[in-house]
């Protein structure tokens, strides 16, 4: 509370805003250095593309690793599993959602095939490959 001296009137009543702007402003600079590091999971080399869109926040993700392993979303799972658990998540009504494919680089494309043809073989018809911009900072 701020007095004014000489002053009748008494306590002013107003809040000070500049230190509570202060660490609005000092938290918002926080989250927007983390949130990029949030994001990422396992490292993998991807291709580098020219075109292309994000549809990360609204697509499931299979991840294929530089060592031959599948991810579905946050879990590791076999390849001979893996169409039973896209099959578990169509069924829950995400069929429509398209899936990304993150494959390193290294990966062989007959691998990469047979991971395809299992997410089509559980009924997703939408499948998409995450690539690398060119003007992004490429994985080591």
């Amino acid at each position: 509370m701020a007095f004014t001296p000489g002053s009748r009137r008494g306590e002013m009543a107003d809040i000070n805003m500049t230190p509570m702007i202060d660490v609005m402003l000092v938290l918002l600079i926080i989250f927007m250095v983390t949130a990029p590091m949030l994001t990422s999971g396992v490292d993998v080399a991807l291709p580098n593309s020219r075109t292309g869109r994000s549809l990360q926040n609204e697509a499931l993700t299979v991840t294929l690793t530089k060592d031959g392993r599948v991810q579905l979303e946050d879990a590791f799972v076999p390849l001979s599993r893996l169409e039973n658990e896209l099959r578990n998540k169509a069924s829950n009504g995400t069929k429509k959602r398209p899936v990304l494919v993150r494959a390193d680089k290294g990966i062989p494309y007959g691998r990469v095939i047979e991971v395809v043809d299992s997410i089509r073989g559980a009924g997703f018809t939408q499948v998409g490959f995450v690539t690398q911009g060119l003007n992004e900072k490429a994985n080591p």
